[in-house]
């Protein structure tokens, strides 16, 4: 029983926590240019990382486009 603990400490360990993610996606400059994600949708997509929903950079890729449909700018 105790093997099993340990096994999916490591799994849950292993995976990147919310804010890992938004600052390695938000500190990718290439990421930022190839996609031409201005500071507008930056602050835009940092308050929907923080929501909770995003667990990976293509969630918030993928949010990018939600909002780019959405925003009248």
């Amino acid at each position: 029983m105790a093997e099993t603990l340990n096994l999916n400490d490591k799994n849950a360990s292993s995976e990147p926590t919310l804010r890992e993610i938004w600052c390695q996606f938000s500190n990718d400059d290439l990421v930022r240019k190839a996609h031409r994600i201005t500071d507008h949708e930056m602050a835009m997509l940092q308050r929907t990382a923080l929501l909770g929903e995003c667990r990976s950079a293509k969630d918030l890729l993928f949010m990018l486009s939600i909002i780019r449909q959405t925003d009248p700018r």
